[in-house]
Parts: C-alpha cells; sequence; structure tokens
C-alpha cells in the first residue's frame, strides 16, 4: 500500500513557498521553456531552488510573467516589455511608455488595415475579371489569371509574362 500522506506532506513545503515551473506555465498557459528564457532574458528574476534544484516560483514572479503575456498580446515586442519592466523595477509609473508605444502599435494597425482593404479590393477585381481573363487565354499561357493580374502593392517580382508551349485551359 501506498502512503499517499507522506507523498503529500514532502512536496507541501516545497508548494507552500511557490509554484514548480509546470504548475506556473499550465496555469498561465505557456511552456516551461518560455518561462526558462524569460529567466535568461532578466524579464524575471531567477526564482530559488528547492533542495533537490527545481524552480520555485513566487506569486511576484507569476504575476511579472503574467503582465509580460498581456503586455504580448497587446502586441508590444519583449524589447518593449522590458523598458516597461525595467521602469516599474526603477519604482516609476510605466503608463505614458505604455501609452506611447500602444498608440504606435495602433498606428501601425491602422496602415495593415488600409493595406489588407486595397489589397481585398484589388483581390475581389481580379476575381470578377478571372472568367474573363480565362476565355482569353492562349495555349502558350500558364495562367492569364496570374499573368495579367495586377502586382500587389510592395511586390518586387518581375511583371514579364511566363510561357510554356502547349498548355490547354
Amino acid at each position: 500500500m501506498i502512503d499517499t500522506m507522506s507523498k503529500t506532506s514532502k512536496n507541501a513545503p516545497l508548494r507552500s513557498r511557490g509554484l514548480l515551473a509546470g504548475d506556473v506555465a499550465k496555469r498561465l498557459g505557456i511552456g516551461v521553456q518560455t518561462l526558462h528564457y524569460y529567466e535568461r532574458e532578466k524579464l524575471i528574476p531567477a526564482p530559488q531552488r528547492s533542495g533537490s534544484g527545481y524552480r520555485i516560483y513566487t506569486p511576484e514572479i507569476v504575476e511579472r510573467v503574467a503582465f509580460i503575456r498581456k503586455a504580448q498580446a497587446l502586441g508590444l515586442p519583449l524589447g518593449e516589455v522590458r523598458e516597461v519592466l525595467l521602469l516599474v523595477d526603477e519604482g516609476a509609473c510605466p503608463c505614458g511608455h505604455v501609452q506611447r508605444a500602444l498608440t504606435e502599435k495602433l498606428r501601425d494597425v491602422d496602415e495593415r488595415l488600409r493595406e489588407m482593404r486595397s489589397y481585398r479590393a484589388e483581390l475581389a477585381a481580379l476575381v470578377e475579371r478571372a472568367p474573363k481573363l480565362r476565355e482569353r487565354a492562349e495555349p502558350a499561357q500558364m495562367c492569364p489569371i496570374v499573368e495579367e493580374s495586377a502586382l500587389p502593392a510592395g511586390a518586387d517580382i518581375s511583371p514579364a509574362p511566363l510561357r510554356r508551349l502547349g498548355r490547354q485551359h
């Protein structure tokens, strides 16, 4: 018969000091390697170790990791998050810094949306023209829908049509 009480009591002091990496990872929906990466990158302090070498994460470290993950979810890159954490560690309020970073991120998203709307309009027009382009296809063309389409803004390829002999559409 296995003594479950002694097993629980052996782990109780360890868990009462904090959480193990697997527990933190599970709670925050991240991988254990992410925790180790944050530690290597000095985004979180090195957690204390148990007698057997396990990392023990305090509630403060878990809260810091949760903050990092939320900041990333808002679109802040880790370099930006590092700057925010440095301000926090210095006792300064980072909210002005965060607001500026998020404002810049919003501008980037708005620009990307404009580009995507334009691309969508170009793509919809091409889909509408596709049957006519296909009807005019020459046997030597690979696919006139692609070949005769306008290049998306920023595309860096030669617009010269490609030809293949003997293709049927």
